[in-house]
């Protein structure tokens, strides 16, 4: 079995934690990805998804429940 290895997460030096400007962009690309899924299924979704490269990229929707 392989050994295991720990990797420690620093957010501190993210852009999206630095950057105010930046990180408005994000934010309004995620309100928009959001209303615009919910507008096309007709109902409020569980939206997930990541961030990459300064993108918003959705990975999958399901109706709330």
């Amino acid at each position: 079995m392989d050994e295991e290895e720990k990797v420690v997460l620093d957010y501190t030096s993210d852009k999206l934690i630095l950057d105010g400007s930046f990180r408005q962009s994000i934010l309004s690309s995620i309100a928009r990805a959001g209303n615009e899924i919910e507008e096309l299924y007709g109902s409020p979704q569980d939206i997930e998804g990541v961030i990459k490269d300064g993108k918003v990229y959705v990975v999958q929707t399901r109706p709330q429940m």
